[in-house]
């Protein structure tokens, strides 16, 4: 009675819209569920219940999505652009050019 299965079924819901899949995931006493690639769960067991569930895979979105033609190039490109302003502004900010 933690938050940690809620957490950790949201988080495999996004990365179920994230790659534009279908996901089926399964835990042993936390929430197992089937998810199509919108994020939408098409079957679900909640948490602490004993059972099976049984469906069809969904179909994965019809154009792939950009965070899975891209990945993290985005974020790693802004982490980057933000530590060199950072080193930029501190060397400014000291002084030396």
């Amino acid at each position: 009675k933690t938050p940690g299965p809620h957490q950790h079924f949201a988080s495999t819901r996004l990365r179920s819209v994230e790659e534009g899949l279908p996901l089926v995931r399964v835990a042993n006493t936390g929430i197992s569920g089937i998810i199509d690639g919108y994020g939408r769960v098409q079957a679900r067991l909640e948490l602490s219940t004993a059972g099976a569930l049984d469906g069809d895979l969904p179909k994965p979105v019809a154009q792939p999505t950009w965070f899975s033609q891209t990945g993290n190039a985005l974020g790693l490109a802004l982490a980057g652009g933000l530590a060199l302003m950072g080193f930029f502004l501190g060397r400014l900010a000291h002084g030396r050019k």
